[in-house]
């Protein structure tokens, strides 16, 4: 009996010290700050009048409170200025208050403006060089450009684990100043600083056929020459990436994912909602595995980079580029020439050229009906040609969905965006003049630019190889099935192909733009640090120049690296492909063309969502009743129900 009293007084007195320690880690909380105090030039200021600091530990803490972002001669520089008051009690918990203090001009001078700012900042410590200025940028509306007057103060330790203050200022000539504040977090990096020789086994999950399944292996086999001890498993692709993210999301919840996972941007960022994806800027930046000397970050395409790393506003890199695309004109080169046309550059063009090319294909189909049916009657002759003449309409975009989004960026129209504050998407297109007025575009131009559904087609290839129609956009990866057949006659193609950019809006030719599209790759949090680093290094190896410019000329995909495209080995398959690289080529060099206009759109939870309603959204306006206002917001209401 005395043993069980004495166990549950063991067990009181445990709680009770629990309670305590409880009781010990409350946070110090600082009052009285004016958050947003207003002065005039040359005023006397203190941030740390009226402030107190107290911890219920502690006490009275207020000795112990520091300022950052402000020093005492900011008083005569009008301006804004961000200042943060911090204490930290004696069990390391910290309390903050920030302040925006306004220092107003007697002249009313108006202050420069400070851009690009990132105000959390993360470094790894061994990452190399760190510049709080990078990509910033300090405008003023008298003085012009002065980022190079940019001013830093603070003090941070970039070998040393911590969080500072830095601060960045810059006056203009009239004596007005414009401030910020960063705060930047340095880390230990978690990268293994050696790799094991033990035997490491890595998967790599994709949605690719079989053929390019083959290349993979092949690059997992050079590596495994490489790095003896690492094994890279390629798996059959899925099929689809709607198969892949489902399977992915599967696995994340019964926490069983691959180490690395083909995806496009919209799948990383839900991949990232369930706290999946490893964080690549510690491997990216390291100097040791890093992506240094011959395999620069730099080197990969500024595009492809901002991409990947658009997923916070501190651009940190959740993914790397693979198998990159975009999208290029195909024509019909034979009848362009027949009829003496250049290929076109606008729409504008294109609805120039329509009628020549339409009595082309009207003509084109007569005679094939002709030829096919020597026994019909008249009257069913006329029949079968009226109905094959009314399948050949100029032009045809392959998506639905690129194709809205293309022309709405042509047009200077919104489409989506991305809230960094809370991290949700935006939904933009709807009520939008110029995005009405690009769909008013197509829907007036119908019958000169239409889609693959107007033929009951998924894609606007086959009514390209079967001359009802003679320009295509599309993906530059699929190139080849815009090839038409041998004639068995001559042994030639039927027609012969052209390749050239995406056309653009002759009226507002500042707003050229083509969709950037393709995969990336992904690590995940799965495996040891070993395993990670290993899926990392594979990473960096399927990406380098030799690996990604074999990539691209034998799949149809875009090098990710500069260097890819200006290597020799690249230069002679854009200048002196053979019979069967031709297409891909032709695809690659228009591609080339035109890299300055690329661009992608956020991506967020919803945001491939948001693609297929804006999609079924066009197709209602171009082949529907029309009603574009309905269509827009249907497509908006759809889009945010599924949220």
């Amino acid at each position: 009996m005395k043993k069980v009293v004495f166990t549950v007084l063991v067990l009181l007195g445990v709680l009770t010290l629990s309670a305590c320690a409880t009781r010990r880690n409350q946070d110090p909380t600082i009052t009285g700050a004016n958050l947003t105090p207003v002065i005039q030039q040359g005023d006397s200021y203190s941030p740390l009048t009226g402030v107190t600091a107290s911890d219920p530990e502690d006490g009275d803490l207020t000795a112990s409170i520091t300022v950052s972002g402000f020093e005492a001669s900011d008083v005569n520089y009008p301006g804004t200025y961000n200042i943060t008051l911090s204490v930290t009690d004696s069990g390391g918990l910290t309390a903050t208050v920030e302040i925006m203090l306004t220092v107003e001009s007697a002249n009313n001078v108006q202050p420069p403006v400070l851009s690009g700012v990132v105000s959390q900042q993360t470094y790894y410590i061994g990452s190399g060089d760190y510049d709080p200025t990078a990509g910033v940028t300090a405008l003023d509306p008298v003085d012009g450009n002065i980022t190079a007057n940019i001013e830093v103060t603070g003090t941070y330790l970039l070998t040393t684990p911590g969080t500072y203050t830095i601060t960045l200022r810059v006056t203009n000539t009239g004596g007005v100043r414009a401030s910020a504040t960063i705060t930047l977090t340095v880390k230990a990096s978690e990268v293994p600083l050696t790799l094991t020789t033990d035997p490491i086994e890595i998967t790599l999950w994709h949605a690719m056929g079989q053929a390019n399944q083959e290349l993979l292996q092949k690059y997992a086999d050079a590596f495994h020459v490489l790095y003896p001890n690492i094994t890279v498993i390629i798996p059959a692709g899925v099929g689809n990436y709607d198969t892949l993210k489902t399977n992915m999301i599967n696995a994340i919840t019964a926490n069983d994912m691959p180490n690395l996972v083909q995806a496009y941007p919209d799948h990383v960022a839900e991949y990232l909602n369930g706290k999946a994806v490893v964080n690549l800027n510690p491997y990216i930046y390291s100097t040791q595995w890093g992506l240094n000397g011959a395999d620069s970050l730099d080197d990969i395409i500024l595009s492809y980079r901002e991409e990947n790393s658009q997923y916070d506003a501190a651009g940190t890199f959740y993914s790397l580029p693979f198998n990159k695309s975009t999208e290029i004109m195909i024509y019909n080169k034979t009848v362009f020439d027949a009829l003496g046309l250049s290929a076109p550059t606008t729409w504008q063009d294109i609805i120039t050229d329509a009628p020549a090319l339409k009595t082309y294909g009207d003509n084109l189909a007569k005679q094939q009906v002709l030829d096919a049916n020597p026994g019909m009657t008249e009257a069913q002759l006329a029949t079968q040609i009226e109905a094959a003449q009314s399948l050949i309409v100029p032009a045809a975009y392959d998506s639905t969905g690129n194709a809205f989004i293309t022309f709405t960026r042509q047009f200077n129209g919104a489409y989506t965006g991305i809230d960094y504050q809370t991290f949700s998407g935006q939904y933009l297109w709807n009520n939008n003049a110029n995005t009405t007025a690009a769909m008013q575009f197509l829907k007036d131009h119908n019958d000169v630019i239409t889609l693959p559904e107007f033929w009951n087609q998924q894609y606007a290839s086959t009514p390209f190889v079967n001359q009802q129609t003679f320009v295509t956009v599309g993906s530059s990866a699929g190139v080849r099935y815009n090839v038409p057949a041998t004639d068995p006659s001559t042994g030639n193609p039927v027609f012969q192909i052209g390749v050239a950019p995406v056309p653009y809006n002759a009226d507002l030719p500042d707003y050229k733009a083509v969709i950037q599209q393709g995969t990336n790759i992904s690590l995940m949090k799965t495996g040891t640090a070993q395993d990670q680093l290993a899926s990392w290094l594979f990473l960096k190896f399927l990406i380098n120049t030799e690996n990604t410019t074999d990539w691209a000329m034998n799949t149809g995909y875009l090098p990710v690296r500069t260097s890819a495209y200006l290597s020799a080995t690249y230069q002679t398959f854009l200048t002196s492909p053979t019979a069967n690289q031709l297409p891909v080529s032709m695809a690659a060099n228009a591609a080339y063309l035109q890299s300055g206009y690329m661009f992608y759109d956020p991506a967020f939870i919803g945001s491939s969502r948001a693609r297929t309603q804006v999609g079924l959204a066009l197709e209602r306006i171009m082949l529907g009743d029309g009603d574009i206002a309905a269509a827009l917001q249907d497509a908006y209401t759809e889009a945010n129900l599924g949220g």
